[in-house]
């Protein structure tokens, strides 16, 4: 059982080929590795909401650009709970990952904009990998959940 004063990490993902899903799943086992003691959660963007926000002291977030934007549903998720993030005024740190077809730029961009509303803060350079993941880009995600983590628990964000 998780001590009361755990730190909390919520990784949110969209995909529909499977190549963000294996990546959240990649940085997901990471983390609990890392940092055995932390409570970890996983979840797809359909099924996340603002409870799960409230609930954690930092997210990672991984999806696709579809159509040189936000996966829908991933867009949804926020669409969710950027207003009721907003009122009770969670602001956390975040990380990154966004595995498309195209340059993922305009995504980021998009999203780095939404950020800034939740009044997110970015505690990792954001990660944007064109093509199915490969085992350096799983490493990547590996890394990238492991150093949130680890971060996250050290509380040096």
């Amino acid at each position: 059982m998780a001590q009361t004063d755990s730190k909390h990490l919520l990784i949110v993902y969209h995909s529909q080929s499977g190549r963000n899903e294996s990546l959240a799943y990649a940085a997901y086992r990471a983390a609990c590795e890392a940092e055995p003691d932390m409570d970890v959660r996983l979840l797809r963007a359909a099924e996340a909401g603002t409870r799960d926000l409230a609930w954690c002291d930092g997210v990672l977030l991984f999806f696709p650009e579809n159509f040189g934007a936000i996966a829908g549903g991933m867009k949804d998720f926020f669409d969710r709970s950027f207003y009721p993030a907003i009122d009770r005024q969670i602001h956390l740190p975040y990380g990154v990952f966004i595995c498309t077809g195209n340059d993922g730029s305009n995504a980021l961009q998009q999203f780095e904009r939404i950020a800034r509303g939740y009044l997110w803060r970015c505690v990792s350079e954001p990660i944007v990998t064109a093509g199915a993941p490969g085992s350096e880009v799983m490493v990547q995600a590996e890394e990238l959940g492991a150093a949130f983590a680890t971060g996250l628990k050290m509380g040096v964000f």
